[in-house]
């Protein structure tokens, strides 16, 4: 009978440090993606904060920006085209924003997703961002100013580049 009870103890002992480290082990993962996600936020909002003070494109760029813009029911979609790299440019990450007036949030990448590279002469070798601005009216008279927000490095070394424009 002592036997069995002291088996017993030490089983129950066992299978409660086992499950409690196992528990305990989930909750910080939990707690990182919540605090990634509040970066992230962070990130977001100090980038779009930065480029409401933009007044002008950056000089020579790495990277080609083109932005295109169609016709829709009752709004234009545009498109931010970073493309044509002329070095192996890493760790991109980039936000659109523009001075209309909209509910939507302004496309981006790597901010809330996984950065991005900028290879020559290897496909993708861009990067679209897609974004919408409520519009009911002719698109020739579309009267927008884009701005795009490019953080990026070139051989480790980090840089923050602008590009602005008016349709």
């Amino acid at each position: 009978m002592k036997n069995r009870l002291l088996l017993f103890l030490i089983l129950f002992i066992l299978i409660f440090t086992l499950f409690g480290c196992t528990f305990n082990k989930e909750q910080p993962k939990k707690e990182t993606k919540k605090i990634k996600i509040e970066n992230e936020k962070d990130t977001y909002i100090k980038y779009i904060q930065k480029l409401k003070k933009i007044k002008e494109t950056s000089e020579d760029l790495p990277f080609t920006v083109e932005v295109k813009y169609e016709k829709m029911d009752d709004e234009v979609r545009y498109q931010v085209i970073i493309d044509n790299p002329t070095n192996n440019i890493t760790d991109v990450k980039a936000l659109a924003v523009h001075n209309k007036q909209t509910d939507d949030v302004f496309p981006s990448v790597g901010i809330f997703d996984k950065k991005v590279k900028l290879i020559p002469n290897k496909k993708p070798s861009g990067v679209i961002l897609v974004g919408y601005i409520p519009y009911e009216g002719d698109i020739d008279n579309l009267d927008v100013e884009i701005k795009v927000l490019i953080s990026y490095k070139i051989d480790n070394k980090s840089y923050t580049s602008y590009y602005v424009t008016k349709k």
